[in-house]
């Protein structure tokens, strides 16, 4: 990714200090213990909804692990879900960013208020520094299920692909793309153990997904036109403890070309930001004119914590999915 560091008010109207980077669970000195290795859980539960009345959509909008998912859905086909868990036993000196991108769960998330572009050489670099990791076993938890007030889903155990030798194990997801994820909501996430790890239990409230989203005068699901050049205000219904500091969650908007260049910008969930102008460019969205998917996000991450698990996140990510059409200003 290239980052787009720290931008002037002029560029976002935005204020406030940044609350996520790109960032993985961080292990404290006491977690790896005296074998010296860690053992870290990341769940992710991503829902797109599609709003778009006139269109095909990508499902570009969810960034899924290895699911295996349709490249296009037709009109009105709702949303498109995902449902991952792993548990990764790694050296407790490894980069744990590292680590995530390498098994498929990269979250690349810039600073609110700051934007990057994001870019396909990221995985190759990561895939070229897969010595540096050393050995990373993707642990057998045994039955894993996840269940809310309306839903319970046992989650699927895959092999994961070898990777050099060097990543080996299981993996959960979610047995399809069409599962009932709501939000509001809390998730309780159960195992049954194995001879690698104890049985858990543990739980994290989803957030609702973003409503009434409005880019300039238009609203998302009407699609959009965006002018290269000029800064596009993003609109939503806000986060009602957002303006007193008691949200966490954070709102980012992807505006993804069809050849799939993309930027991604981070908001502080007040229902408002702007994506800059000169970003909405050639020089990084390709040849204009051009037609656009646009995903407003909001994810919530929420530490956990079980018997044999050093580290643990489950990561929520809501969206709703629109077109936009770039042109020459």
């Amino acid at each position: 990714m290239r980052p787009i560091g720290a931008l002037c008010t002029s560029c976002l109207v935005l204020a406030g200090a940044a609350l996520i980077g790109c960032s993985a669970p961080v292990a404290g000195d006491d977690a790896a213990g005296a074998s010296g290795v860690v053992t870290q859980g990341v769940v992710r539960v991503e829902r797109a909804i599609n709003l778009s009345r006139d269109d095909a959509w990508t499902t570009s909008a969810v960034e899924l692990d290895e699911a295996a998912l349709p490249s296009t859905a037709v009109e009105g086909s709702g949303s498109v879900t995902n449902v991952s868990a792993k548990f990764m036993r790694l050296s407790s000196a490894a980069d744990s960013e590292l680590a995530e991108r390498v098994v498929g769960s990269p979250f690349d998330l810039p600073s609110a208020g700051s934007c990057m572009v994001l870019s396909p050489a990221d995985d190759e670099t990561a895939t070229s520094s897969l010595s540096s990791l050393g050995p990373i076993e993707l642990l057998d938890a045994g039955d894993v299920t996840m269940k809310t007030d309306s839903t319970a889903m046992p989650l699927a155990a895959r092999a994961f692909p070898d990777v050099g030798d060097l990543v080996f194990g299981v993996f959960y997801t979610s047995r399809d793309a069409t599962s009932d994820l709501p939000a509001p909501a809390r998730y309780v996430f159960e195992s049954s153990g194995s001879g690698l790890l104890d049985r858990f239990s543990f739980e994290a409230d989803a957030p609702a997904g973003p409503e009434e989203v409005r880019v300039g005068d238009a609203e998302l699901a009407d699609g959009v036109a965006l002018d290269a050049g000029v800064g596009a205000v993003v609109q939503w219904r806000a986060d009602e403890g957002a303006e007193a500091g008691r949200s966490r969650d954070v709102i980012y908007v992807d505006v993804t070309s069809t050849r799939g260049a993309a930027v991604r910008c981070a908001f502080k969930d007040t229902g408002r930001g702007v994506i800059p102008g000169s970003l909405l460019d050639p020089s990084t969205l390709g040849p204009l004119p051009a037609i656009a998917t646009l995903a407003v996000h909001r994810t919530r991450q929420v530490p956990f914590s079980a018997s044999g698990i050093d580290l643990g996140e489950v990561r929520f990510d809501l969206s709703v999915v629109g077109r936009a059409r770039i042109a020459a200003h």
